[in-house]
């Protein structure tokens, strides 16, 4: 068996596992945003119920304000019934009275249907309050354990160059460089089993000579369709 070839699998495998870690350490941002985006849409269904609860006040102290008003009004049409000198002008301070009073009727029935919005709304708040403390809790939880994942693949990857460093050592420097131009044409895998009487990478059918001549390992072969370099490797055997 070529030497050479069993030490690029070996280093492929390892390659392989760098790329696989440093893929999952970029994932990571975008998990924490897509957290973050979750409590951000949580707050603005808070905010969207402050802002009810807000106008829902308004109107109240609207509602209040012209309660008081009318009452006042009422109250100097009443001191104005002790001066009148007519029956008509009498009976015209009457109607606005009446008129003033229904007024205030409705607006206390308003003030009521106000106050039992504004209860309603307070549970919502409140409720929607309790969701964005959980959705924090989770949040942070999560955050915390994709940190840690995070800086055990560094850990890891850190390792794995460094055992690379010693692989790519006891390697020609131009059969690197070949090893390097496929793994990167190639999704990452330079060097692939024979499988069968296929290439593991592409499932070509590889020529029966050719198998021969990979089993010998007196060179390396490529396989003549994807161009990668081609080992013969005993079943449950991996380097």
């Amino acid at each position: 068996m070529n030497e050479s070839l069993v030490k690029l699998f070996h280093l492929q495998s390892v390659d392989k596992e760098i790329m696989e870690k440093e893929k999952m350490i970029g994932e990571i941002p975008g998990k924490i945003r897509e957290l973050e985006g979750k409590i951000n849409e949580r707050k603005e269904t808070l905010a969207e119920i402050e802002q009810r609860l807000t106008e829902n006040h308004n109107k109240e102290m609207a509602a209040d304000k012209k309660l008081q008003e009318t009452r006042m009004v009422i109250g100097r049409h009443k001191q104005q019934l002790l001066v009148v000198k007519t029956n008509k002008e009498y009976a015209a301070l009457m109607k606005e009275i009446s008129t003033e009073e229904e007024n205030i009727g409705h607006l206390e029935e308003e003030m009521i249907a106000l106050l039992d919005e504004a209860e309603g709304i307070e549970e919502e708040k409140e409720e929607e309050e309790k969701i964005i403390a959980r959705t924090e809790e989770y949040s942070e939880k999560n955050k915390k354990a994709l940190q840690e994942r995070k800086d055990k693949f560094e850990q890891d990857i850190k390792e794995k160059k460094l055992e690379r460093e010693k692989d790519t050592a006891a390697l020609d420097s131009q059969l690197l460089k070949r090893y390097d131009r496929i793994r990167k044409s190639r999704d990452g895998i330079a060097v692939v089993r024979i499988q069968g009487e296929n290439c593991g990478g592409c499932f070509s059918l590889i020529p029966p000579q050719i198998i021969n001549e990979v089993k010998r390992g007196d060179k390396i072969l490529t396989c003549e369709s994807c161009g990668r370099m081609l080992i013969y490797l005993d079943e449950g055997e991996n380097n």
